[in-house]
């Protein structure tokens, strides 16, 4: 049921598929990694696309940092340890 919530996010994001790609992991909890263009979440730009993205916490990532490496090499490969999840890979979904 989790990742029929991940794929009904996408179906209706499907208007932002030229401003952003997304790696989204179900661990038991739903986390991801989106890359937007720009500085700033494309969600509020469009009424469209403000469908479920106020139910997430979202956090803007430093590009330079180790931890930003490291999860972006997770979520991209769907490998790893996950370390700030503290659970196991289950099923992923790529936004793109």
């Amino acid at each position: 049921m989790s990742c029929n919530l991940i794929s009904g996010m996408f179906q209706r994001l499907d208007k932002l598929r030229k401003n952003a790609f997304s790696s989204v992991i179900l661990f038991g909890t739903i986390s991801g990694i989106w890359v937007f263009r720009g500085q700033e979440l494309a969600f509020p730009l469009s009424p469209d696309w403000q469908v479920d993205y106020e139910s997430y916490t979202w956090r803007k990532m430093d590009a330079d940092s180790e931890e930003c490496k490291t999860l972006v090499t997770e979520y991209f490969m769907w490998e790893g340890e996950f370390k700030h999840v503290g659970k196991a890979f289950n099923q992923g979904k790529i936004f793109k």
